[in-house]
């Protein structure tokens, strides 16, 4: 499995410039990855409901008082969730910074995003993330648009073939309700 200093070496040997050991130090690669490489892999993260970064949690109903009247119930959302992406049991609700506003007050249940850590990852989602790494570093490390451009054209097959192969791991729930065959009965 793949580190953080890993990916961002693969990435800067993509772009042509030396790996590094470390992010210490001054040096416009280091600075570059350090500054951007969190954001970038929590983008990736959201773009897809990638099925290794997907959690269940039972969410905490808060003593928080709802302003209003709109609401009357707030629980708690995971601290290492990136995107939100069912609540169970059904029910209408509002998501306001890290809590879940709704009119239900039984246990809340939630499907999400994780803030998944790089050694969790699948080999298909750290290649991906070297291409995406390597597209936004090369204009600020090597100045170089033809090298962010072909780059870019390597993270789009990259993440093609890594959301089919993520999709491959998950069975597909067939269709359970027949309403055009019922309907001739």
């Amino acid at each position: 499995m793949s580190s953080k200093i890993q990916l961002i070496s693969n990435a800067l040997i993509l772009i042509g410039d030396l790996p590094v050991t470390s992010l210490d130090g001054n040096e416009r690669s280091k600075v570059v990855a350090r500054n951007l490489y969190d954001n970038i892999v929590q983008n990736e993260l959201t773009k897809y409901r990638w099925g290794f970064a997907r959690r269940k949690a039972q969410l905490g109903l808060t003593a928080e008082v709802p302003v209003g009247t709109e609401w009357q119930s707030v629980y708690q959302l995971p601290s290492d969730m990136l995107v939100l992406i069912k609540i169970n049991p059904g029910t209408n609700y509002q998501v306001l910074g890290d809590k879940v506003y709704c009119n239900y007050t039984g246990p809340l249940y939630c499907d999400y995003i994780a803030n998944t850590p790089e050694h969790e990852w699948p080999v298909y989602f750290s290649k991906m993330i070297e291409y995406a790494l390597g597209m936004d570093f090369a204009p600020s490390i090597r100045d170089s648009a033809v090298s962010m451009e072909l780059l870019a054209n390597q993270y789009q097959n990259a993440s093609r073939m890594a959301r089919f192969t993520d999709a491959q791991q998950h069975p597909q729930t067939p269709i359970q309700d027949r309403p055009f065959i019922d309907v001739r009965r």
